[in-house]
């Protein structure tokens, strides 16, 4: 079995292991090589010049994928800052398993366990292209708001040691064939009406406030309102810093990914991109997942909590840049531009491949 195998077994192995009703689990990472520890994946910074010592382990406190993991977050007490990412293939995890009890906050299903959130939202007009079906993708009206401004996805609390299975924290443990057979979510009219226009999928009936609330608003501990209140804001803020209309303004046009990040970092802070994992498919943007940190003081500003969030791990499904998809495009609109200008697949080919970070869903 190869060692990329291996690494992949342990790791679904320790998230299974911290997240079971009856045992517990330490992952740690032993050093085959003496590679050097950055504090960014993006442009492998290493400050103090740290690098792992062969033969020894260090604990490990996050991976930037839960399965296949390419870095791993690990800590080095000699480093400043200790927290230091290293390439998974310097070594290889190692998981300790034991039974009794469960250690205090361990669980992967109580609230109030968070280190950390991911702000997530979505270019809708991208991602209808693989989801036609749902019926907010039959609105192809250019002068509705999913049509030039970024829709909310999520608002996902992390923890750490749980990976991506940090959720369900009230009385539904797990999702149904279906959205809309969750219960309802008991939203006041107002924060509803609100969160109509940020998220299409609630006026359209596709229930997806429902999953995102069960499975990642009962792990925070405001109520529904407050949340989606929130979450609400929080979309505004990201758009009205000039994304949006950066967005907007290339419509139906080809961004590089430099180009795209030197945007996120003057709407929304110096080093915003860094925290931000773009995610692509098909050559088009699709979604952003940006990090912000443990505790979202009411009234902080998003830009605030950005600059005090982790940086992301490194993702290259944007690589070679994408296109900005109009609402009401299709993939048959796209393959007869293809054809009309092949030249365009050689200058930016398309990215299929998805980093599977904190993507929950």
């Amino acid at each position: 079995m190869s060692t990329m195998r291996k690494t992949s077994l342990l790791a679904a192995f320790l998230a299974l292991s911290l997240c079971g009703p009856s045992a517990w689990a330490k992952a740690e990472f032993n050093a085959a090589d003496a590679c050097e520890a950055y504090t960014s994946t993006h442009k492998l910074t290493n400050p103090d010049a740290a690098k792992l010592e062969a033969g020894k382990s260090y604990p490990i406190l996050k991976s930037n994928r839960p399965t296949n993991p390419e870095w791993y977050l690990l800590r080095l007490d000699s480093a400043n800052p200790p927290e230091r990412w290293v390439k998974a293939e310097c070594g290889k995890m190692e998981v300790q398993a034991g039974g009794g009890k469960k250690p205090a906050g361990e669980a992967c299903g109580v609230p109030a366990q968070a280190d950390g959130y991911v702000f997530a939202v979505s270019w809708q007009p991208a991602f209808c292209e693989s989801k036609p079906d749902k019926p907010e993708c039959k609105i192809d009206d250019p002068k509705v708001y999913q049509a030039t401004h970024f829709t909310l996805h999520g608002l996902w609390p992390n923890k750490t040691s749980c990976g991506t299975n940090y959720g369900f924290c009230g009385p539904v443990k797990q999702k149904p064939a279906d959205f809309c057979e969750y219960p309802q979510v008991n939203l006041s009219a107002e924060v509803r009406d609100k969160l109509a226009v940020v998220m299409p999928s609630v006026g359209s009936g596709s229930c997806l406030e429902r999953h995102e609330w069960y499975k990642h608003g009962t792990c925070q501990n405001g109520s529904a309102d407050e949340y989606y209140a929130q979450a609400t804001t929080l979309v505004h803020e990201f758009n009205d810093s000039g994304v949006a209309q950066f967005m907007s303004e290339r419509l139906g046009k080809r961004v590089s990914l430099d180009e795209f990040r030197a945007a996120l970092d003057a709407d929304l802070g110096t080093g915003a991109s860094k925290r931000a994992k773009i995610g692509c498919k098909d050559g088009l943007l699709v979604d952003i997942y940006l990090n912000l940190p443990a505790e979202l003081k009411p009234g902080a500003s998003l830009k605030d909590m950005i600059a005090q969030a982790p940086e992301a791990p490194a993702d290259n499904s944007c690589k070679a840049g994408f296109r900005v998809d109009l609402i009401g495009d299709s993939p048959q609109v796209h393959h007869r531009q293809s054809l009309a200008k092949p030249y365009i697949s050689l200058i930016f080919p398309q990215v299929s491949s998805r980093n599977c970070w904190a993507i929950k869903m």
